[in-house]
């Protein structure tokens, strides 16, 4: 499918460091997905290889059977992403934040889309703001809504909560989660067990490794994942 992401017996080092060894990961289809773990995993660099930034030492990265990090071809998997790391222009309002956006994507009739999106998800009052006005959830809200764009099948966010107080928190997850009853493939990178409801897949890390896989509730939800799969002091939040 389109939408398959596929990582086979992947290496990967920051020089002598070993942060991925013989790594395979296979996440098919639409829904929401959530690759969790404590800092240190190897959840971001999960997230680097598949959006091309970092290159696999040996082994492949697939998306929808194109290789992810062929640049002429990468294009067209139909994908969207969010940094941890902020990646707005501050110095540029919302509405041409977009506008940009849609440019470097070649994206011709994109308003009525941006529109919509921005009322989805509560910007349509900020559209003139600049981006350096507003509030964190606001500014992570942005960042979703810009990378849902061009219309992705696939959306993979990177700690996309990170910093921000419980309740934005949860409801940015919520709105993510109707992007993927939508039929959105959603790939939810966090260390946070509050933000995966009960039917989510979850892939959990631990040290560049699959420990565990199922449905949240498979796993025992978070009192199960906690008690059975990571070490005291790797303890995720709730």
């Amino acid at each position: 499918m389109v939408t398959d992401i596929i990582l086979e017996n992947v290496d990967f080092s920051y020089g002598k460091k070993t942060v991925l060894k013989d790594f395979s990961l296979s996440i098919q289809g639409d829904g929401f997905t959530a690759l969790l773990g404590a800092n240190g995993a190897g959840k971001s660099t999960t997230f680097n290889l598949i959006s091309g930034i970092l290159t696999p030492d040996s082994g492949k990265v697939m998306i929808g059977g194109v290789d992810a990090h062929d640049r002429t071809q990468r294009h067209t998997a139909n994908m969207g992403f969010v940094f941890q790391e902020n990646t707005l222009d501050l110095e540029l309002s919302v509405q041409q934040n977009m506008r940009y956006f849609a440019g470097l994507y070649g994206l011709k009739n994109y308003q009525e889309r941006s529109e919509a999106l921005l009322k989805e998800f509560g910007l349509w009052a900020q559209r003139a703001d600049k981006a350096a006005s507003l509030n964190g959830g606001h500014r992570r809200r942005l960042e979703i809504v810009r990378a849902m764009l061009p219309n992705p099948e696939i959306l993979i966010l990177d700690e996309p909560t990170s910093g921000l107080d419980p309740t934005i928190r949860q409801e940015i997850s919520n709105q993510v989660h109707a992007l993927a009853k939508q039929g959105v493939n959603v790939v939810w990178i966090t260390h946070l067990l509050d933000e995966i409801e009960e039917h989510d897949q979850v892939i959990l890390l631990e040290k560049g490794q699959i420990k565990e896989q199922g449905t949240f509730a498979e796993l025992g939800g978070a009192q199960g994942i906690k008690s059975k799969f990571v070490a005291k002091e790797e303890l995720l939040q709730l």
